[in-house]
């Protein structure tokens, strides 16, 4: 496909000086609206008792207020970037904007169960028309090399932020303003963000576009059920048909998408972007990137409250140096990367997230003294930061500009995708050694979490090493 430029008019030039500013502020825009994005992905966790509580929930439709934002929003993320891709991104960042800030104050507004678990869907498909257009307006407004990777490493850290920040943020909404308060936190930054972006983030250049509706319709429902199955096999068990009903069925659609993609003349999703090795290395990262995020920060804070007792606020409060570590780190982290270079920076964070939660799980049991458990988290999450931000770039890299919106909705699938998996596998193995509530409860808990996180490490470190392997040198690089 040629790409083209709008068909309206491209602004006047800016004065001289002010388009430095006006690129500052495009990207903390982009930022901001990441870390919204994220921030909303864990901060309900804490305030699901009370929400269940006062809405009349049943202690397993509860949990459909977290499903319907991860499978709306993980099931929907490469069709929304693709349609920023196809129909003008800043357009869509803005649309998506709106939406998020309006189905949040619908979920405050709540006054029953089907009202909250609409409005989550609702905030899950605005967050992936957000996630992947921010990510590609960033990727396609600076050039690749030291750039890019500076303005990449605060993405990471907007990312990471956000989702810490929900667990440190939520149990002080909830004790003070109740539940309602953690959607309404980013009402008026959505709306904000929508207002400005017209003004600061540049239009990008368009494609002529036709809608592959066919294509949209498979990979949407496909990786949505793929999505929605886990929390179903945490619920109904792994063996039951309603983990493995939508798993085949997402499975079988995947399959069909694929086939058809190859037919259709003007595709969705250009296959062959997957050709290449270093892509498909960089999302596997990506997805293991999500479980060590999604599910480390859970453990640890289950660990503070379950185990040792802490209260949601102080279990948060031990968290958050963590969070203000990551700030000091990001400010130099992106010459550390373009030093290093990007294989042995992905395999180097990667391997060492996997060996720090492994160093995190010993510190687990029902007897240990809090400050190393809390001194092992703050290394732990600059190496997940790390993580994140070399995987990102990796999975953008050498993509052309007009599929920077496949690629970021392809990389944010993949991360949003180990989330889910994450949670739903190790959070369960997590608690099977529970027994009961007697003097042993807290032990076989400590035990299930201690099992959950070296569990975990193993797995990053392996996806470590597929990254080493994924990026070597081509040979005609090494021959060059």
């Amino acid at each position: 496909m040629q790409v083209r430029t709008s068909d309206r008019a491209s602004a006047p030039p800016a004065a001289e000086g002010t388009a430095p500013r006006r690129a500052a502020v495009a990207l903390a825009l982009m930022l901001c609206a990441q870390f919204m994005v994220m921030l909303d992905a864990s901060i309900v966790t804490v305030a699901i008792p009370d929400i269940q509580h006062e809405l009349g929930f049943s202690q397993a439709g509860v949990q459909s207020v977290i499903t319907a934002y991860n499978v709306a929003f993980g099931g929907a993320l490469i069709l929304c970037g693709r349609i920023g891709d196809l129909f003008g991104r800043r357009r869509v960042f803005v649309i998506g904007m709106v939406g998020f800030a309006s189905s949040s104050l619908m979920c405050g507004l709540a006054q029953n169960a089907p009202m909250l678990v609409a409005g989550r869907a609702l905030q899950g498909f605005s967050a992936a028309l957000i996630a992947p257009t921010a990510l590609a307006l960033l990727t396609t407004s600076v050039p690749e090399g030291p750039q890019r990777v500076k303005a990449m490493s605060r993405f990471g850290l907007a990312t990471v932020l956000g989702f810490v920040s929900g667990l440190v943020l939520s149990g002080l909404l909830v004790r003070e303003w109740g539940w309602q308060a953690v959607f309404y936190a980013t009402v008026p930054v959505g709306f904000a963000v929508a207002v400005l972006a017209p003004r600061f983030v540049a239009r990008p250049a368009r494609q002529p576009h036709r809608i592959d509706v066919v294509g949209a319709v498979l990979i949407t429902l496909g990786a949505s059920l793929i999505v929605a199955a886990p929390a179903q096999g945490v619920s109904q068990g792994w063996g039951s048909p309603q983990f493995l009903v939508p798993l085949a069925a997402g499975l079988v659609l995947l399959s069909v998408f694929l086939w058809y993609e190859t037919r259709y003349p003007e595709p969705l999703v250009r296959l062959g972007l997957f050709r290449s090795r270093k892509l498909r290395a960089a999302n596997v990262v990506s997805v293991f990137s999500g479980v060590s995020s999604g599910s480390a920060y859970l453990l640890a804070t289950m660990y503070l409250q379950q185990v040792l007792n802490y209260s949601p606020l102080k279990a948060g409060l031990i968290v958050a140096p963590v969070g203000i570590l990551n700030v000091v780190f990001g400010l130099f982290i992106g010459r550390l990367i373009t030093r290093m270079g990007l294989r042995a920076s992905i395999t180097a964070a990667t391997v060492l997230s996997g060996l720090l939660i492994a160093l995190v799980a010993s510190q687990v049991s029902a007897t240990s003294n809090v400050l190393p458990f809390a001194l092992v988290l703050l290394p732990m999450g600059m190496a997940f930061m790390a993580t994140t931000i070399t995987s990102t770039l990796a999975a953008t890299s050498g993509v052309e500009n007009h599929e920077q919106g496949l690629a970021a909705g392809v990389r944010q699938t993949s991360f949003q995708l180990g989330i889910a998996v994450g949670v739903a596998v190790l959070v369960p193995i997590a608690s099977s050694r529970e027994n009961g509530t007697g003097p042993g409860h807290v032990a076989d808990l400590a035990n299930g979490i201690h099992l959950a996180l070296t569990i975990l490490g193993a797995l990053v470190v392996a996806a470590g090493l597929i990254a080493f392997r994924g990026f070597r040198p081509d040979r005609e690089e090494a021959a060059g």
